[in-house]
C-alpha cells in the first residue's frame, strides 16, 4: 500500500473542504472549518494532503509564528483517517512537511500532543525524534470531542529541530538502541482488577529517568473515566516536577514484548551539543 500513497500540496478550496470530514472521524467533533485552513495556505502555511489512489486520507497542515524567539512553522494538526491509521501515513505527511520546512528555510518545527496517547507519542517521539521539555496545564481548557471529553486537555509542546544532528542521528536508529539504555523509573504502571493505574511518583536525580503510560488511553479497565483523570493528573505531577529539575524527555519505546509505553527523560539534554546526548 505505501507506494500508492502521494504527498502533496492541497490548493482547491474544495479539497480543503474534506478536510472538515477528516476532522470529524478522526475526533468525532472540535473540527476546524476549511475557510480558516485555506486562510493559512494563503498567507504561506504549509498545507499538504495524503492520496491512495487519488482519494484523500489525511493531512497535515500549520502556520508560521514564533517561539522562544524564532521563527518556526506551527504544525497545528495532522490527521489521517481510521482506516489508514498504522501504515506510516502520519509519518509520510510529516517528513514532508520537514522538507518544506528545510527547503523554506526553517529549522524548527512545534506542535503539541497528549501525553497520555501512547500512538502519538510513538509517532513524534520514536520516529521522528521530537524533543520537549515544556508542559501545558490545560493548554485547550474543556474540549467536547469524543477523544478528550471529561478529562483535563493537557498537552506537550514538542520541538522538532529539522536541521539538527540529533534528528539525522535519531531517525537512523529510532527502532533499535533504546532499549540500551539504563534508567529509573519515576511513574510507573500498575494493574489490578480494578483497572491499569499509575503509580506515586519518585523523587530521584539519576541521569536518564522513565515515566510510563498505558499503550491504549481509551481501554484501562474499570472505571476509565475515573482512571483517565487520575492519569492526566500523576503525568503532569511527573512531567513537570522532572521538567522543573531540568529533564527532557528524548526517546519513546513500546513494542519488544512491552505492554505499555515508556518515555525516557535525559537531565542536562541539548539537541545541539552532542556531549549532552
Amino acid at each position: 500500500m505505501e507506494e500508492n500513497i502521494e504527498i502533496r500540496d492541497v490548493k482547491d478550496p474544495n479539497e480543503i473542504k474534506r478536510f472538515e470530514d477528516i476532522q470529524y472521524r478522526v475526533w468525532g467533533g472540535g473540527v476546524v472549518p476549511s475557510h480558516l485552513i485555506t486562510a493559512v495556505k494563503e498567507v504561506g502555511g504549509v498545507v499538504k494532503g495524503a492520496y491512495y489512489n487519488d482519494k484523500l486520507i489525511g493531512f497535515v497542515y500549520g502556520f508560521i509564528g514564533r517561539y522562544k524567539g524564532r521563527y518556526c512553522i506551527y504544525s497545528h494538526q495532522l490527521a489521517v483517517l481510521p482506516q489508514y491509521q498504522n501504515m506510516g501515513v502520519g509519518e509520510k505527511l510529516k517528513n514532508e512537511q520537514m522538507r518544506w520546512g528545510i527547503e523554506n528555510g526553517y529549522d524548527l518545527i512545534i506542535w503539541t500532543f497528549d501525553p497520555a496517547r501512547a500512538k502519538n507519542a510513538w509517532l513524534n517521539i520514536g520516529k521522528l525524534g521530537v524533543i520537549t521539555d515544556t508542559y501545558l496545564i490545560d493548554h485547550y481548557g474543556e474540549m467536547e470531542d469524543e477523544l478528550n471529553r471529561g478529562v483535563p486537555s493537557d498537552r506537550f509542546m514538542v520541538e522538532w529541530w529539522i536541521k539538527s544532528r540529533w534528528i539525522k542521528d535519531r531517525m537512523r536508529y529510532r527502532y533499535d538502541r533504546d532499549l540500551d539504555i539504563k534508567y529509573e523509573t519515576v511513574l510507573s504502571l500498575e494493574r489490578s482488577s480494578n483497572g491499569i493505574y499509575p503509580s506515586n511518583v519518585k523523587d530521584v536525580n539519576d541521569n536518564y529517568i522513565s515515566i510510563e503510560i498505558p499503550l491504549d488511553f481509551d481501554d484501562l479497565g474499570g472505571d476509565t473515566l475515573k482512571l483517565k483523570k487520575m492519569w492526566k493528573l500523576r503525568l503532569r505531577e511527573a512531567f513537570i516536577k522532572y521538567f522543573t529539575k531540568g529533564y527532557t524527555v528524548i526517546y519513546f519505546v513500546r513494542g519488544h514484548n512491552i505492554d505499555k509505553g515508556i518515555y525516557i527523560l535525559k537531565k542536562g539534554f541539548d539537541p545541539h551539543d552532542r556531549t549532552t546526548w
